[in-house]
């Protein structure tokens, strides 16, 4: 099981944490003929499979680089049956929540983030929450007015989501447009990492929006907090690790993949006890 590190279990309970949910959490999840969602690779190697001479976009995919994969892809397709596709398998296949998202809102973190164009986790939140729950995306002018403190619980959908597929993240031309046009977006995300705790949950190291954000302050500003990803054991060499550790100013907690990962969505459960726990105290004391 996971050793949570006091100064995350704080930070959470505080509410002080950005709990950022990526693909690997999503894929906990299967809908009514036992299919989960896509992964972004898998996605894209189905799509390319439709298309005829995609040995150019085979290679692009296994050299990770997705987002040239993917601009090469939806122009071969068309933007329409592109947005079909992106639809159909994040939208309309019907995809139940798992446990782990349970475990995942019982940290009641005043901000969950999430890079994944589907809707499990926001559906759950919603649900349990008699839809209190506030959703924004990086085309919300108003996010601002939702970190002024109160109660209100937000969800970011960093990409954008299948409910509004014109206005997804998913390819390079994308990328390059969305930080040019949503400026104040990425300064917001910018400051929370200044601010606050980030916990990565199912996502990876290659993800290139962590990627270029945690290094831009990590080498603009020379310091922020630690943050938090993740990771199943053996995934990613140790020496990659380091550097990206140095680089981005994050600390990798990693746990066993057997049974469908299933040691993360249990310590995540153990996670929040200790979170619990932590606010009970706090609230004796009057330490808020």
């Amino acid at each position: 099981m996971i050793n949570w590190e006091k100064p995350l279990i704080q930070a959470i309970a505080r509410r002080r944490c950005v709990i950022v949910l990526g693909a690997g959490i999503s894929r906990n999840s299967t809908n009514s003929t036992g299919k989960r969602p896509d992964t972004w690779e898998d996605f894209l190697k189905n799509c390319a499979n439709e298309l005829s001479d995609i040995a150019h976009i085979d290679d692009l995919i296994s050299q990770k680089d997705f987002l040239t994969a993917c601009e090469l892809i939806k122009d071969r397709m068309g933007a329409d049956a592109f947005t079909e596709r992106v639809q159909q398998e994040y939208q309309r296949s019907g995809y139940s929540h798992a446990d782990i998202h349970k475990y995942i809102y019982k940290l009641d973190s005043s901000i969950v983030a999430s890079p994944n164009f589907d809707n499990i986790y926001d559906t759950y939140a919603s649900s349990a929450s008699a839809s209190s729950v506030v959703i924004k995306d990086h085309t919300s002018n108003d996010i601002a007015n939702y970190l002024l403190g109160g109660d209100t619980r937000l969800i970011l959908k960093t990409h954008g989501s299948a409910n509004n597929p014109r206005e997804i993240i998913f390819t390079r031309n994308d990328y390059a447009e969305a930080r040019t046009k949503y400026v104040l977006f990425y300064e917001i995300i910018k400051s929370l990492a200044l601010t606050h705790t980030f916990l990565f949950l199912g996502c990876g190291t290659d993800d290139p929006d962590i990627r270029q954000l945690f290094e831009d302050i990590q080498f603009t500003h020379g310091y922020m907090p630690h943050h938090y990803m993740t990771l199943p054991q053996g995934e990613v060499h140790n020496d990659v690790l380091k550097v990206a550790s140095d680089s981005m100013r994050i600390k990798f907690i990693k746990y066993s993949p057997d049974n469908g990962h299933q040691e993360l969505t249990l310590s995540l459960a153990d996670l929040v006890t200790e979170v619990e726990g932590i606010r009970t105290e706090l609230t004796k004391n009057e330490q808020w």
